[in-house]
Parts: structure tokens; C-alpha cells; sequence
């Protein structure tokens, strides 16, 4: 059964579905133009190195959600719905770790991110819709499921099992370990002729940065195509000004340049 915080954050997902014009029937068309387009948000795409998965910055007039563009595709999908959830949720700023996005238990605030991502992308309703009619439950059908919704088959099989389809222990328990130590989802994937979404957020590579920060001196440093120094210039400040501002984003703990 999932937490109190859990639930409201699921809440919260199918609420921002509605709001953006989206309903719980389906995958969501493409999600960076969602985040970017009713969403409200500038999504940045960067090389962030091996101890950083994404990260929410809000600011007055301004929320930066950065994506690890290192991380396949997959990955960057459910990273991009988990720093969104931070947004909508109101959350305060923050820069997330691998380990963040899989936390179901500990930290409140990644516990509810982590929920609102997993109905955003996947919503419950349309798991139990997707599943009606089927029979018993194999690895094809957590790969084909996985295929249509843009994410790993892992996630595919816990959102069987939370949206009530799945509720065999030990046939959770075995496809967990065909997919986490046997990788038999991989050549299956291959074998079904299915392949991952293309959208926005597969296709965008490192850097990419969103419309409204190109050509700008943030996203020139943001690109490593500007020092800060040389931003500081183009804007019209000071070098240690513009390094208060990058600090006062918190990028300076993500961009070796600044």
C-alpha cells in the first residue's frame, strides 16, 4: 500500500495530466514538449557526471530542471518527471543522485517526486486499462509495456504491481530476476521488434539547452561555451558577480566552469 505521501503525490500527478491537457488513457505524446510547453519549466540537458542524475532549480520567474544526458534514454525520461514532480509538488531546489531516484522510503520530498514521476509517465488507470482482457502475466508483456510508455522494464513491472494488475509475489519475485540478473528483457526487446520512444527528451543530446536560454550568458555557461568570465562580460558584470549568481542558482556545485 503506498504511503500517505506517495498518494498525494500520485494525486498530484493526474492533476498536472488534466491541467496540461493530457488524460490517464496513454503515454504522454512527448514529454519534454509537455514539461516545456504547459509544464512551464526550461529543460537543460548536460553532462553531469557519474554522481548526478537531474536536478530542480527554482527560482522567482525561472525553474531550470536539468537531465543527465549521459544516462540512456529511459533514465533521462523518468529523471525529467521526477524533477517536474519537484516543481509541481513545491518543493525547494534541489540536485538529485542516482540513488534519489529510487528511493521509495526515505526522504520524503524524493518519495513523492518519485511517485508523481511514476503516474505522470505511467498512470495507474491506464495500466489496469492496457492489461484488461490479457492472461497470465509474462516477461513479453512487461517489455511491451515498458516500449509504449518510454521506460525501463523494472519500472514497467512495479507499475503492474502497483496499479493492481500484478499481484502474484512470486511471479514478481521471477520476473524481477529475469530482468535484474538474467537482463533477459534486452534480447526480448530486440526480438519483439520494439523500440524506445522517440521523443524530445531521447533525441536531445548534451548540451542542449531549452528556447529561452539560447544565446543567452546563463546558457552559454550552461553549454561550456562561455567561461564565466567571458559571460560576465557579455552581461555586463562582474566576474564575481556572475559567479554570486551562478551560486545563488546552484549551479555552481554542477558546472566545472563556473
Amino acid at each position: 500500500m503506498a504511503s500517505a505521501v506517495a498518494e498525494h503525490a500520485m494525486a498530484a500527478a493526474r492533476a498536472a495530466r488534466a491541467e496540461m491537457g493530457f488524460g490517464l488513457d496513454g503515454p504522454l505524446p512527448d514529454l519534454l514538449a509537455a514539461v516545456e510547453g504547459p509544464g512551464g519549466a526550461h529543460v537543460v540537458v548536460l553532462d553531469l557526471g557519474d554522481d548526478v542524475a537531474g536536478a530542480c532549480i527554482q527560482r522567482p520567474g525561472l525553474v531550470l530542471l536539468l537531465v543527465n544526458g549521459a544516462h540512456a534514454a529511459v533514465r533521462r525520461r523518468f529523471t525529467l518527471a521526477h524533477e517536474f514532480g519537484h516543481r509541481r509538488l513545491g518543493h525547494a531546489s534541489v540536485i538529485d543522485r542516482p540513488a534519489d531516484l529510487a528511493d521509495l522510503q526515505v526522504d520524503p520530498a524524493e518519495v513523492a517526486a518519485n511517485a508523481f514521476a511514476a503516474e505522470f509517465l505511467v498512470p495507474a488507470a491506464a495500466v489496469r486499462s492496457w492489461a484488461r482482457g490479457r492472461g497470465g502475466l509474462a516477461l513479453d508483456d512487461v517489455v511491451r509495456l515498458a516500449a509504449a510508455y518510454g521506460v525501463s522494464a523494472k519500472m514497467a513491472r512495479i507499475r503492474l504491481e502497483t496499479a493492481g494488475v500484478l499481484r502474484d509475489r512470486a511471479l514478481a519475485a521471477r520476473l524481477d530476476a529475469e530482468i535484474d540478473d538474467e537482463g533477459l528483457h534486452l534480447p526480448l526487446a530486440g526480438l519483439l521488434g520494439l523500440d524506445d520512444l522517440a521523443d524530445g527528451i531521447a533525441a536531445a543530446a548534451a548540451p542542449r539547452l531549452p528556447p529561452a536560454l539560447r544565446g543567452s550568458a546563463l546558457g552559454g555557461v550552461l553549454a561550456g561555451e562561455l567561461t564565466v568570465r567571458q559571460a560576465a562580460a557579455r552581461s555586463g558584470r562582474s566576474e564575481a558577480a556572475m559567479r554570486r549568481a551562478l551560486a545563488g542558482l546552484g549551479l555552481d556545485r554542477l558546472l566545472p566552469t563556473a
